[in-house]
């Protein structure tokens, strides 16, 4: 038997056009509401991390504290340290938690609140051995959205025995939030917000006007390659060294570089 193809023709009534169409609406609807749940879950806080030093204990003689920076300091000499971090992300923090964490054998002082005593604990990286013990603060940050700054100022007095040769110590500064991912990185730029405020100096219009302006660029932690990643956690250190008394006069190895503009 030879089979031949046969015309048909489909003949659809009203409610079979209606269901042709809700059917594409209902697709449509689908793949906008999955790609805005997947935008959604890829936002995240990341963070920045940035440090100055006074080794005066004076604020007017704050100055970039770089990481190749190891400053020596005497026993008793006060310092004023500034961490600051600065959400360069495309989504608020929403349980974030600094640590700033110093040897035990130093005097530590939030300069907002001189009179709250530090806690004391244990770690590994902060701490000398054998035992590791440190003092910290743990401070709260609400609200921190992109791209706001977050700043601390802690005062620190070396108060143990006077070392008999030259002795370097670590001072950390971790930052923990739920929304940071294991990388500290992100494989695609994101469209997320400038890192810049508007301003509106004297004689210009205030308000300023308002700019729905996003940048396209990567989102990662920094300084880049200097932060160390976990998932939830970021951190960064920068070192001293507490010479003997006999030693010459404290000196900060590299220029020291102004900052621009006060995070705010």
């Amino acid at each position: 038997m030879i089979l031949q193809a046969l015309s048909a023709t489909v003949e659809r009534d009203r409610w079979a056009w209606l269901q042709y169409a809700l059917s594409i609406v209902a697709t449509v609807t689908g793949i906008v509401v999955f790609s805005q749940w997947a935008l959604e879950r890829r936002r995240r806080p990341e963070v920045c991390f940035y440090w100055r030093l006074s080794l005066d204990g004076d604020s007017t003689h704050l100055a970039n504290w770089e990481p190749d920076e190891v400053p020596e300091i005497k026993a008793g000499q006060p310092l004023l340290v500034g961490a600051a971090i600065q959400n360069t992300g495309d989504k608020a923090g929403r349980d974030t938690l600094i640590n700033f964490v110093v040897p035990d054998c130093f005097d530590l002082r939030q300069r907002e609140e001189p009179e709250q005593e530090p806690v004391h604990s244990g770690n590994a990286t902060a701490g000398l051995p054998p035992d590791n013990s440190v003092v910290f603060f743990a401070p709260r940050v609400e609200p921190w959205a992109p791209p706001n700054w977050y700043m601390r100022y802690y005062r620190l007095k070396y108060v143990g025995d006077p070392p008999v040769q030259p002795l370097r110590l670590r001072l950390l500064f971790a930052v923990s939030d739920s929304g940071f991912n294991s990388r500290g990185w992100r494989r695609v730029p994101s469209i997320v917000p400038p890192l810049e405020f508007r301003s509106a100096p004297a004689g210009t219009l205030w308000p300023p006007t308002r700019s729905t302006r996003r940048t396209m660029r990567w989102v990662r932690a920094e300084p880049r390659g200097r932060v160390a990643c976990v998932p939830g956690e970021r951190s960064d250190v920068r070192d001293l060294i507490v010479v003997p008394a006999d030693r010459g006069h404290t000196s900060v190895p590299g220029p020291a570089k102004e900052q621009s503009a006060e995070p705010q």
